[in-house]
């Protein structure tokens, strides 16, 4: 009788491990091997992308997403096991991966037509060759296409964070042996719904982006310089102004001048608030260069504007638009070097102050012409910026 049983045992014994190699270890191997080769291609994507080159992009993807198929096809063969928690969480990552691919796929797909527009590099000749206003308004011409696509990309990304919303950081333990594991997934689990957040914030205005750029009637900007080296509260000083109007992504730059200019055609400037009184010496009225007074952008605007209506210069616009310098290095690092009054402007860097160099050269022209005449830096620092937007 218990030599029966003792057989018996046995026999499960066998049967048990059998089937526990055929359905756990074979699988979990077969699984290991699979995401080793998919870690390895993902490692060549984020080198890929630093290339900023679209079409090697676009291959490596589709090369990425066939190996990625591979994985879950390889993982389904432990589904049956989901019941445990580890295995569902697993189940929930690669469901959101293989979801995050999709609008990776659809957004490389969208902006490949404007890949030179915002700094990549495109194989094609037939839309590199074109002027940089060419370009642009090719891309506001053709908007809609991508603006179509907002709404298959962000459903993919809501999809894949509700998945990565059902893993439970607190099921791991800190570390299993040198490597951390717990503080990991809940950095993952953290930079994805900021990047969701993100995305679903900015939908709104990509949907904005054909009208705010002129596709359906002609719009005039104001544009407001600051000065980023010298700090106030939405970034930094008022140095100058400028006014543009765009219509179908063709833009043409109206009047331009330095900041004081547009005090001077305010005849009644009202009585300076307690912030510039308190920390303004010497100064009881309130002037315009002194308006970004709130770090709060949308309040800073009202107090411009106030002032604004009483300028002899005032014109009507549609929107008011900051620059700082970094949108000068971004500006040239998609459109190229520019020269204004013979001195080269590039997004290069500079090793003698570890910056762009358009930036030193800025900095080097405060210097030598503030000895002379500060408002010759504002009018060079001025041109640099229309020239770009001239381009």
């Amino acid at each position: 009788m218990r030599r029966n049983k003792s057989k018996k045992s046995l026999i499960y014994l066998i049967v048990l491990l059998v089937l526990s190699y055929f359905f756990i270890y074979r699988p979990i191997v077969n699984i290991k091997a699979k995401a080793n080769i998919v870690i390895a291609s993902a490692k060549e994507m984020k080198s890929i992308l630093a290339k900023n080159d679209i079409e090697l992009l676009r291959m490596r993807l589709d090369d990425f997403s066939n190996k990625y198929q591979n994985l879950e096809k390889a993982s389904k063969s432990i589904y049956w096991a989901s019941f445990i928690p580890y295995v569902s969480d697993l189940k929930n990552g690669l469901t959101a991966g293989n979801y995050l691919i999709k609008a990776a796929k659809e957004t490389v797909t969208t902006i490949e037509p404007y890949a030179d527009l915002i700094g990549f590099k495109k194989g094609e000749a037939s839309f590199v060759e074109k002027s940089s206003e060419d370009r642009l308004q090719t891309a506001v011409l053709t908007l809609d296409k991508l603006v179509a696509k907002v709404d298959p990309i962000s459903s993919n990304i809501d999809i894949a964070n509700s998945k990565i919303a059902k893993i439970n950081p607190n099921r791991y333990p800190k570390k299993f042996g040198k490597m951390i594991v717990r503080d990991r997934i809940i950095n993952i689990k953290e930079q994805f719904e900021g990047m969701t957040s993100l995305f679903v914030d900015a939908k709104p205005l990509i949907k904005k982006l054909p009208e705010i750029l002129g596709s359906k009637e002609e719009k005039t900007y104001l544009i407001l310089y600051q000065n980023d080296k010298e700090r106030r509260a939405t970034g930094g000083f008022l140095t100058f102004y400028a006014v543009f109007k765009i219509k179908n992504g063709k833009m043409t730059i109206g009047q331009s001048n330095d900041i004081y200019s547009l005090d001077e055609s305010i005849s009644d400037h009202p009585k300076a608030p307690p912030e510039i009184i308190t920390y303004h010496k010497g100064v009881s009225i309130f002037n315009i260069r002194d308006s970004n007074l709130s770090p709060d952008f949308v309040e800073s605007v009202k107090l411009f504007e106030s002032l604004y209506k009483k300028s002899g210069s005032k014109v009507q616009y549609d929107g008011i638009i900051t620059m700082d310098s970094k949108i000068l290095v971004d500006m040239l690092t998609i459109f190229g070097d520019t020269q204004v009054s013979g001195v080269n402007f590039s997004a290069k860097e500079d090793q003698r102050c570890d910056c762009p160099e358009a930036i030193y050269t800025l900095l080097l022209s405060i210097q030598i012409l503030g000895y002379f005449n500060a408002d010759n830096v504002s009018k060079f620092a001025r041109k640099a910026y229309i020239a770009l937007f001239c381009r």
